[in-house]
């Protein structure tokens, strides 16, 4: 890969983005070399290579690995049966998806829920002898499917920069940046459970036009629907603090359920001109539908 030209490998960039996206939105459907050779539009035999090459793993390795870091955080945020979860993976039984799910974690599914719950509950103990804890609230809001260019970075969260600035020097001459541009990240994966040089990360800007996806810079779409929106003040790196009151204090008393998306944070400023402790993030956190709460839309 390294002796390939430019226009080639962002052609196969390109291509690699489209199976990713559909393995992050398809993980309960089959999802052999074949199907996903053909989304690339690239034989078998070369696609299984190009994704070897690029994503630094194999296909069958990358896809399990997935289902199962993702199943593991539902696992620890929703109240879904093991069933439920182990379906959604791409597990035809609970037992075939806790011989998995064992094997990678070294703890049986239901082992995980019990140890993150008490996990929690030792950090809220903590909380409450060191300080007063304020509960967090959201504004419960309606959002339209929204479509996003975006650069996707794999390794430690603290180092996504470089994603960004090559989303930035496609949107620029473009035209795609603004005043009022929304910037999204989308982080996909728990530092807790996958390894750093491993976690998923999609830095975004919504569109109001049709872009033709280029290389590295991929198109995709944030589902609509309900959200709670929670406002995280100051600075990134204490994201933990917010995320685990709302799954350890607010979700459970909600009456609420998580819908089947990933989380995102919406950046309100920018640490290149607002210092730490004055960033504002909203992390918006998806709802399963539920129109008699849903507040106006945006």
């Amino acid at each position: 890969m390294a002796s390939a030209r430019p226009e080639t490998l962002n052609d196969y960039h390109e291509r690699l983005n489209r199976v990713l996206i559909f393995i992050d939105q398809h993980r309960s459907e089959e999802l052999s070399l074949d199907r996903l050779a053909a989304i690339a539009c690239l034989s078998p035999c070369h696609f299984h290579r190009i994704f070897r090459a690029l994503v630094g793993e194999p296909l069958g390795q990358y896809v399990q690995r997935i289902r199962l870091d993702t199943a593991a955080v539902q696992l620890q945020t929703s109240s879904r049966s093991v069933i439920e979860v182990a379906l959604d993976a791409g597990y035809e039984s609970a037992a075939a998806f806790s011989r998995a799910f064992e094997q990678r974690f070294g703890l049986a599914p239901t082992a995980c829920r019990a140890a993150h719950r008490f996990e929690l509950k030792v950090r809220a103990a903590l909380l409450q002898q060191s300080a007063a804890v304020k509960m967090i609230t959201p504004e419960i809001r309606q959002r339209p499917d929204t479509q996003v260019a975006f650069v996707r970075h794999v390794g430690p969260y603290d180092a996504v920069g470089a994603a960004w600035q090559k989303l930035y020097a496609f949107a620029g001459p473009r035209q795609l940046l603004g005043p009022a541009t929304p910037h999204v990240g989308i982080s996909r994966d728990d530092p807790k459970l996958t390894a750093s040089e491993q976690l998923r990360y999609d830095a975004c800007i919504t569109l109001n036009r049709e872009v033709a996806p280029s290389g590295e810079i991929g198109v995709q779409t944030i589902a609509g629907g309900r959200y709670a929106v929670f406002l995280h003040c100051g600075p990134y790196e204490d994201y933990p603090v917010t995320y685990d009151g709302i799954y350890r204090d607010w979700l459970p008393n909600s009456g609420e359920s998580l819908r089947n998306e990933p989380a995102f944070e919406c950046y309100l400023n920018t640490p290149e001109t607002t210092p730490p402790a004055d960033l504002r993030t909203e992390i918006w956190v998806p709802l399963e539908r539920n129109p008699a709460s849903c507040a106006q839309s945006l």
